[in-house]
């Protein structure tokens, strides 16, 4: 994509959400892909070292301290990034905040603050880069939504109702893009994780009354990461990451009244740990000191992905051959018949 910007030139990809979690996973591996980066979070320390772990890769890192609930922030970020660049080739959306808890007990205060970050902070990014690239006749906006875009859960209600937002709006983009002719050198990409091992349950706004929990099973950020910078370089419209959100995502689509009966009980049992917790705004307002880093430590706690998807594989496989099997026996009595 980049080469209308110069075959000697080094590909450049923003993202958002960089100090941390999935944002910094997915840094790392742009800068592996000699991609320089530009980092954008709220906290410029962490900024600092995560450049400086890209540019052990060989790659330039810009670290621009950004807030996402705020739209001068995000443009100052794009104007920065040309600046120091020329171009984008292509940005990523990732910052996002997590709230669980009834609906009905979480304020609306927090509710307002969780939009401005997760739809309109994407909102933001998506105006800013779109503009670039229109500008530059070229491009690829990657926007991290989640399976709960597509697989709601109980305790998620907002969380779950902004990233259906972020794939909604995705989709009207893309066609307004067709519509220009433009759709192909400027690409929208939606991606649709299933649960991270990243310090997202730890930071997350929390009313439920009890301590949470990853979802299981629990995939690795660069695991992620790696499909995101896949989208830069081949990118498709939409993309779910992890077999357990597929299947989910599957199931609430052929299933619907089973799968919010099963989803609710599992939910229930598997994002809400045993201990008892106070009420907490967690990140939503500042970030916080503590957990920090790119991982969580669920995957030392909880059903680590890659068990469940070899478990998945091999059912599927069985199935497959069960039903191949089935079907030769039904052709060969039909030809005996």
């Amino acid at each position: 994509m980049a080469g209308k910007a110069g075959a000697a030139e080094r590909k450049v990809a923003v993202i958002t959400g960089a100090s941390s979690g999935l944002g910094l996973a997915t840094a790392l591996q742009f800068a592996d892909k000699g991609y320089n980066v530009v980092l954008a979070a709220r906290r410029m320390d962490e900024l600092q070292e995560a450049a400086r772990e890209c540019e052990a890769k060989g790659v330039e890192a810009l670290p621009v301290q950004t807030d996402t609930s705020r739209e001068a922030d995000v443009q100052s970020l794009c104007d920065e990034a040309v600046k120091a660049f020329g171009f984008i080739d292509a940005w990523v959306n990732n910052a996002g905040v997590y709230i669980a808890g009834k609906f009905e007990d979480v304020p609306t205060k927090d509710m307002r603050r969780m939009m401005d970050t997760n739809l309109f902070g994407y909102i933001y990014g998506s105006r800013a880069a779109l503009e670039q690239f229109r500008e530059q006749d070229y491009g690829t906006l990657i926007n991290v939504s989640s399976v709960n875009a597509s697989a709601p859960q109980p305790y998620i209600s907002i969380y779950s109702a902004s990233k259906a937002a972020i794939r909604a709006l995705d989709e009207s983009i893309r066609m307004e893009l067709e519509l220009d002719g433009l759709l192909g050198d400027i690409n929208v990409c939606t991606v649709m994780p299933s649960a991270i091992d990243t310090n997202l349950y730890q930071n997350s706004a929390n009313y439920t009354g009890q301590g949470l929990q990853a979802i299981e099973p629990v995939y690795d950020p660069s695991y992620v990461a790696r499909r995101i910078v896949k989208l830069a370089e081949y990118p498709k419209r939409e993309k779910f990451v992890g077999p357990a959100g597929t299947l989910m995502a599957l199931q609430r689509t052929l299933m619907p009244g089973s799968y919010e009966k099963r989803l609710s009980r599992f939910t229930d049992f598997d994002l809400l740990g045993p201990r008892t917790a106070e009420p907490t705004h967690g990140n939503l307002y500042e970030p916080l000191a503590e957990n920090r880093g790119m991982h969580g430590g669920w995957r030392d706690k909880r059903i680590r992905a890659d068990r469940f998807n070899m478990a998945l594989g091999a059912g599927l496989a069985a199935t497959a051959g069960l039903v191949g099997f089935g079907i030769y026996l039904f052709n060969k009595g039909k030809a005996r018949a």
